[in-house]
């Protein structure tokens, strides 16, 4: 594996600068912070466990570099080990122990003690010593490759991101692995090769790192114009946790399965037989049978070798799983997909029928072959504030009433065409509904208007601060009160806007507007501009993953308001206020 260079310490020691500005993470009450010796972790405790019962811990190493050796919840924002808890909402598919440890710079000095506390857990706690995972991004990457060969037969399963292998390759290729890397990402650049030699060693020759699931150990995935900010799209695309919570260490090694016929998305013709031909092995034991489904229908059980049966293909997109089961009960699934050409097509004509200032959400279905894309034949043809998305999902905030008809486009994974006209029809407004209009700022910018529902954004252009064009954006968790209202999204990039009628809209009821500004834990330094101090604090905040808002109120008669801008970096925080709006 490549040296850590100064070049990547430059990098992350920026980029761990603009998080300590930009993230004010408070976590929940099940994070606490410890330290073993000279290593400080946080932990979290779940709420929900139950007498008796065992329970799996997750060990996280961060990306470079720390100014020092302090953990703080700060060190448990990172997507890998948010992740576990649903990102901002606290619920664990499984309770879970969560260990988020800091470290200045290198995770090898601290792998005694964070065995320790992880020995500690099993043997004074509910930690479950089969179900012990680590993960880890850049660095955290490279530490986790090198705890599981440190460790050998210690961990369940190890999901390393961001960081190209070095080491021995016959430790770890009998650990369940989900290697992840962003397309572009220099650092890990010569992953994909080593995802092949460690699936070599496993018995797949020829496999120079395949993305799809193979069957073969380690599981892989390659981010398409992602670079080394890998590891949001890596967590938040993928169900990582539900893979990890399948993996157990009870000395039992998993089985191998994968095919070697038909390849990968081979075309076939619809209606002939196809054969079906799988390698199935077990390291420490034997195979028992060998399920095959086609579309999620099961077809046959093979028990014995050769692995060979026969399949009738149906139009489109032909999705085969084997899963090898081992004389101990060990399950391993390969996936293949078998293509029978179909021109694509659109489903329906008539969309549900929304109303002016509710929010509308709706989705276009159609059938073709691989990855579908949906888009307007004539842009515009939607009423405003609402929008066609390339999966087919129209949604938005719309104050105009007609019925509109408009073309939807689909194109399959082949540039096969196809064109539908849909009709929409928006009626007028339900009563309690508060339409806002011509929302403009000083330099006649649109802002867009929307509801405060979870996974919606503050900003429309709210992406993390940390390679932002790599990373999610920030969505709400926690709305409480708030949660239906409709608001104003701003542009994160007017931050430091001060005009005194900076934005301007218009509603058309009397109302009680609500600006939500954002508030860090940090009294003496950050404050709210003047012309808020003129508003009510509410009760409640929002949050917004790990960023925190308190709410300000004024009542303001129907008609054109307008409102100052943010001022926020004069007030020391980093991200634009939003407008919100309730009947008075």
């Amino acid at each position: 594996m490549i040296r850590i260079t100064g070049f990547l310490f430059i990098l992350n020691l920026c980029c761990a600068t603009v998080f300590s500005q930009g993230i004010d993470y408070k976590g929940f009450p099940e994070w606490s912070i410890k330290k073993e010796d000279s290593t400080e972790y946080a932990l979290y405790t779940p709420s929900n466990m139950k007498p008796g019962e065992k329970y799996p811990i997750v060990l996280f190493m961060h990306g470079c570099c720390g100014v020092d050796n302090k953990a703080s919840l700060r060190n448990a924002v990172d997507p890998p080990l948010r992740m576990w808890h649903q990102f901002g909402a606290n619920k664990q598919k499984i309770p879970t122990y969560l260990i988020s440890p800091a470290t200045k710079q290198g995770w090898q000095q601290h792998f005694k003690n964070l065995k320790t506390v992880i020995d500690d857990l099993v043997a004074n706690h509910q930690g479950d010593p089969q179900r012990i995972y680590v993960t880890g991004f850049s660095m955290g990457g490279e530490g986790t490759f090198k705890i599981i060969q440190q460790y050998p037969g210690y961990f369940a399963a190890a999901m390393p991101m961001g960081m190209s292998f070095r080491g021995d390759s016959s430790k770890v290729k009998d650990i369940p692995l989900w290697i992840n890397q962003g397309e572009t990402d220099w650092f890990a650049r010569f992953l994909r090769r080593q995802v092949g030699a460690i699936r070599a060693l496993n018995g797949e020759v020829g496999d120079t790192g395949n993305t799809w699931v193979t069957g073969v150990n380690p599981r892989y995935s390659n981010f398409k114009g992602i670079g080394h900010g890998v590891q949001w799209a890596a967590a938040s695309t993928q169900d990582l946790t539900n893979w990890a919570y399948s993996k157990i260490n009870d000395g039992n090694i998993y089985p191998i399965i994968f095919f070697t016929a038909p390849e990968y998305r081979q075309s076939v013709a619809e209606g002939k037989p196809v054969t079906l031909k799988m390698e199935a092995s077990d390291p420490d034991g034997s195979i028992s049978k060998v399920d095959v489904y086609v579309n999620s229908v099961f077809i046959k059980s093979l028990t014995k070798s050769p692995f060979v049966t026969e399949i009738i293909p149906r139009k489109g997109d032909n999705v085969i799983e084997a899963t090898a089961v081992d004389n101990k009960g060990k399950k391993t699934i390969a996936v293949n997909l078998l293509k029978v050409n179909m021109l694509p097509r659109l489903d329906g004509t008539v969309l549900p029928t929304g109303s002016a200032g509710a929010f509308y959400h709706a989705t276009i279905t159609g059938k073709g072959n691989g990855i579908l894309q949906f888009s307007l034949k004539n842009p515009g043809q939607l009423p405003h504030g609402i929008q066609l998305f390339p999966d087919g999902t129209i949604k938005g905030v719309t104050s105009s009433t007609a019925t509109f008809k408009f073309d939807v486009v689909l194109k399959d994974e082949d540039n096969e065409i196809v064109n539908r006209q849909y009709t929409l029809t928006i009626s007028p407004k339900k009563a309690g509904e508060i339409l806002v209009t011509n929302v403009r700022t000083i330099d006649s910018s649109e802002y867009m208007v929307s509801k405060l529902v979870k996974g919606e954004v503050p900003n429309f252009n709210c992406k993390d601060s940390l390679l932002s064009t790599e990373l999610e954006e920030i969505n709400f968790s926690d709305l409480g009160k708030y949660e239906g209202f409709t608001y104003i999204k701003t542009d994160v990039r007017d931050t430091s806007k001060t005009a005194v009628d900076f934005l301007s809209f218009e509603i058309d009821e009397d109302a009680v507007i609500m600006a939500a500004y954002e508030k860090l834990d940090h009294p003496v330094k950050t404050t709210i501009p003047e012309w808020l101090k003129t508003f009510q604090k509410e009760d409640e905040e929002i949050v917004a993953q790990y960023r925190y808002y308190d709410v300000y109120s004024k009542f303001f008669k129907k008609g054109k308001v307008s409102l100052p801008g943010a001022d926020a970096i004069k007030n020391g925080v980093g991200s634009n206020y939003f407008v919100m709006f309730k009947m008075p």
